[in-house]
């Protein structure tokens, strides 16, 4: 369990309450500007913040960098890539320990979803924003993997599907629910509301820096979204699915 007590940055989000729970994907939604990058990063311990977060009652804010390592994996939304890197180092760079055996059955099985195998030899520098994105989402699971870093607990990543083809968006949630179902806090923030209402557990909504809705993905209703995003919308619901439509 992942607990966040009056989290805030100054101008930017908070104060934000609440338990993000083991096992669960949690999504963040919400309009630009409305502070979901800023708690994600806080919640890392990568940007300075007022309260506390803590992980099964242990405060995560007083571990150092190392530390938090172990623990958490956090995908930024403006990776600096190092200059000189192939695919498989940055890869390598994921991973907690030694590029073992079992690192590398990790490494070929991410690869099957997210079609890595072909990026592997290339330098970063000729690959396209898309491609990049399929690499450090892949490094962001390998380094809480289960099997290869039994103390993984929590994996947060801001906008995952920035640049992403539809193909590995759907991949990539896919993933996302996996690793939530071996048993992490997943938290990531997601702009389509569908996508949000289709692969979310819980849903987090954020407006100008507040918590303004939480719960399941019934809680993204016409009203909400005509508040939060300023559009109007109807609601489809088939075969258990919600749809939310402009009108």
């Amino acid at each position: 369990m992942l607990t966040l007590d009056a989290l805030n940055v100054s101008d930017r989000v908070g104060p934000v309450s609440g338990c993000l729970a083991a096992g669960r994907l949690t999504l963040l939604a919400g309009p630009n500007g409305s502070g979901k990058s800023s708690l994600l990063l806080a919640t890392a311990g990568l940007l300075a913040a007022e309260g506390h977060v803590q992980l099964d009652g242990e405060r995560m804010d007083l571990l150092d960098l190392t530390e938090l390592a172990r623990y958490r994996a956090m995908l930024v939304q403006h990776s600096v890539l190092p200059a000189g890197l192939k695919g498989y180092e940055l890869l390598a760079l994921g991973i907690q320990g030694e590029v073992s055996e079992a690192a590398c059955e990790q490494m070929a099985w991410l690869s099957g979803f997210l079609k890595l195998d072909s990026l592997y030899a290339r330098p970063l520098s000729a690959l396209s924003g898309g491609e990049q994105q399929r690499l450090l989402i892949a490094k962001t699971l390998l380094q809480v993997s289960p099997r290869l870093n039994p103390s993984g607990r929590v994996l947060l990543l801001d906008e995952p599907l920035a640049g992403l083809d539809w193909q590995h968006q759907l991949t990539t949630l896919r993933l996302l629910r996996h690793y939530a179902g071996l048993g992490l806090t997943v938290v990531a923030s997601i702009h389509d509301i569908n996508l949000a209402a289709q692969f979310g557990d819980d849903i987090w909504c954020l407006h100008q820096g507040r918590l303004v809705a939480y719960g399941g993905p019934e809680v993204l209703t016409p009203e909400l979204v005509a508040e939060v995003f300023e559009v109007k919308v109807k609601l489809l619901e088939q075969d258990g699915q919600r749809l939310l439509l402009p009108e």
